[in-house]
């Protein structure tokens, strides 16, 4: 009974250590799960990953998303109908995004695959209804990635979208979805491998040493005269 309680007591600190305000509210740690401790990211927005995830001879699959979650509160009509507008759109960017930024190295499928992505709209605000007024639409979403098969998470994505027209903000997510393609290539690709170690390069040649050694050969009497001076010149000449 013991282990069970400590998890629990091990998951909520999780949570709670999380700050309960990233993005104004509209990223909830709690539906990716205890272990997901988001750090901000240039690319896409904030993220984690399971320590040493190695998604090699995986399967990707993309499953439907979610029904979206107004995490702030259900927004007015106009944001509603926003959405309406770019939610189809939102899972064929994705799938041909993440297969741009992949470039083969993970198999992407809508119907199998041990490593599962899903996804969810949290908050969507439309074009005003003022025409006077300017402004920005959003988009705010959540992806995670879980084991197929244990249901363990593996990767968790959040980000917000802003553009100046409806159709901004789908292109904005394939853009997205391409850099999300190449971290996932990142982590199926293989390990680089070492360099080889270089040789150390071969001392320099001691000149006056090797001087010192031939005017004791002939001091000894073991070489003549003629000798002692073409030794000289080789060795002079082999330090140039």
């Amino acid at each position: 009974m013991r282990r069970p309680m400590a998890l629990f007591f091990c998951a909520s600190a999780l949570l709670m250590a999380q700050d309960p305000n990233l993005d104004e509210g509209r990223l909830d740690p709690a539906w990716f799960g205890a272990p997901a401790v988001f750090q901000p990211s240039k690319a896409l927005g904030f993220q984690w990953l399971k320590p040493g995830l190695d998604l090699r001879r995986r399967t990707l699959r993309l499953k439907t998303w979610e029904p979206a979650a107004w995490l702030v509160g259900k927004r007015a009509a106009k944001d509603q109908d926003f959405l309406t507008r770019v939610q189809g759109r939102l899972e064929p960017n994705l799938a041909a995004g993440i297969q741009r930024g992949l470039k083969g190295a993970l198999p992407v499928s809508s119907t199998l695959g041990d490593v599962v992505l899903v996804g969810r709209v949290v908050d969507a605000i439309g074009e005003s209804e003022d025409y006077l007024a300017t402004g920005h639409l959003y988009l705010s979403f959540d992806l995670k990635l879980v084991d197929g098969d244990t249901g363990e998470l593996l990767g968790a994505f959040h980000d917000t979208l802003r553009g100046p027209s409806v159709d901004s903000i789908p292109l904005q997510f394939g853009k997205w979805s391409e850099d999300l393609g190449r971290l996932l290539a990142s982590l199926a690709a293989p390990p680089a491998a070492a360099k080889p170690a270089q040789a150390p390069p071969p001392p320099a040649y001691d000149l006056e040493g090797a001087l010192r050694r031939i005017d004791a050969l002939k001091r000894d009497g073991l070489i003549s005269e003629d000798e002692w001076k073409s030794l000289r010149q080789k060795a002079t000449e082999k330090a140039k």
